[in-house]
């Protein structure tokens, strides 16, 4: 499939429209591109072409954008620390500021590997927003671990604002947007306090994110300079997102601001708003929709659009790479770390595994959880306290990162999912468990130290 193909995909446009129609999902707008070309562009009462539609996270791509066209002019770096930027927030002697919170950079914020589990504003509405982000206790060190995290976004945002004196659509319009026909009338919602909501605020026409993703796209395949170098580091996968992501798509990890998807990327925002990336058909794709009221509407667009694009994808597809080519473990690896202070009561961790092998043991006050886990194949073992049946099978996600999803298979039906983030001399462990009752243990942040090699 080439450019040229554009006509080709012209009529799965308009199956896809039509299978939208059918799914009984609120559905507002399908609009695509291929290489340049307009070849669809449908809308769904009481949406018209003409109407701004609230585009939720897709700001945060906006964000990221308006931070590389900074990265150029000199005026940031990603490595730079936040806190350095907001003085106002962080130089009360009564409450210095956490040492989690000044290692966190730009580069952590853009990749969502801040130090915060959760949103910092949302947890308490009523102060400023951009504010709770340098006030709020952090959970863990900021680079190790990726968490869905709209306050570093809005935070961004507040940053934008100070280094250009713009907002942020005014800074895109005058370093590109304007040029492309962008519509005058969009705009991003303020919070209470008068700040972009650069979470999650742009109101913007579809046909603007049309644009906007060409834009990008031919950035990407032709551009150079510092802003296509960034861009084209924005949307390759950073950061691992399989702890977190609970459908396909939301699995395949994570670059500054974007997302990854299936064969591509992405602009991603809550209710079914979506800038689909599909390089190899050199195709960009919009919707707009409102799924909050449907369970797993979201990814039933997605699965939808991959239904009709797989044909086109598959006859562009390079072939696999040999096993031999990625290794699917490390070598052997030993040691044993002590908790930091936590409300679970853990007070020791040891990790060793060796060929296809490894065992994990976590203790806290009351007893030892012991954890057998496998490359190859998933290790059935019994969670001692529980006395439930687990199978467990570990990869790596990168190289510091081990992830062991623990499916329960007994009379509890669930899973508990363990990422661990091994530095030098600290480990930082996240567990979520998928349960309804039990495994309560399992739940949270934890920072590690180092205390021998076994």
């Amino acid at each position: 499939m080439q450019n040229n193909h554009a006509a080709a995909l012209t009529p799965a446009m308009d199956e896809l429209w039509s299978a939208f129609s059918k799914s009984g999902l609120p559905v507002h707008s399908l609009l695509a591109d291929c290489g340049g070309q307009k070849i669809h562009e449908k809308y769904a009462a009481p949406y018209g072409p003409q109407d701004l539609h609230r585009m939720f996270s897709i700001t945060k791509s906006f964000c990221s954008l308006a931070v590389g066209f900074l990265l150029e002019e000199g005026k940031l770096t990603l490595d730079d620390h936040i806190v350095d930027y907001f003085p106002e927030y962080c130089q009360n002697p009564a409450s210095p500021v956490h040492p989690w919170l000044k290692d966190m950079t730009i580069r952590h914020m853009l990749s969502m590997e801040t130090c915060y589990s959760s949103t910092t504003y949302k947890v308490d509405m009523k102060s400023n927003w951009v504010e709770s982000f340098f006030i709020t206790p952090p959970s863990h060190r900021s680079g190790q671990i990726f968490m869905y995290d709209t306050s570093s976004s809005h935070t961004l945002a507040a940053l934008i604002k100070k280094l250009s004196g713009k907002g942020v659509l005014d800074y895109l319009r005058e370093k590109r947007l304007d040029s492309l026909g962008f519509s005058k009338e969009a705009y991003i919602v303020s919070d209470p306090f008068g700040s972009e909501m650069g979470g999650s605020g742009l109101m913007a026409l579809p046909l603007d994110l049309l644009k906007t993703g060409r834009f990008c796209m031919d950035t990407i395949n032709n551009g150079t300079g510092v802003f296509a170098d960034y861009l084209r580091e924005a949307v390759s996968c950073l950061v691992p997102t399989v702890h977190f992501g609970q459908t396909p798509d939301e699995q395949q990890g994570y670059g500054y601001q974007f997302w990854r998807i299936r064969d591509g990327f992405a602009m991603y925002g809550m209710g079914g708003q979506y800038v689909l990336f599909y390089p190899q058909l050199d195709l960009v794709l919009v919707i707009t929709a409102d799924t909050q009221n449907y369970k797993g509407g979201y990814q039933k667009l997605l699965e939808l659009t991959h239904e009709r694009l797989s044909p086109f994808l598959a006859a562009v597809s390079s072939p696999a790479p040999t096993a031999a080519a990625s290794p699917v473990w490390y070598p052997a690896f030993s040691a044993s770390y002590a908790f930091a202070d936590n409300p679970k009561g853990f007070r020791k961790m040891s990790l060793s595994y060796q060929g296809e092998e490894g065992i994990l043991t976590l203790e806290n006050q009351e007893q030892t959880f012991t954890v057998p886990f496998s490359f190859r194949l998933p290790a059935v073992s019994r969670l001692e306290g529980y006395r439930q049946r687990i199978a467990v099978q570990a990869r790596f996600l990168d190289k510091n990162s081990l992830y062991l999803p623990v499916q329960i298979v007994d009379e509890c039906v669930g899973s508990i999912h363990i990422l661990i983030r091994l530095d030098k001399d600290m480990a930082t462990v996240y567990m979520r468990k998928i349960e309804e009752t039990y495994f309560s243990e399992f739940q949270g942040f934890f920072e590690l130290k180092k205390l021998s090699d076994l």
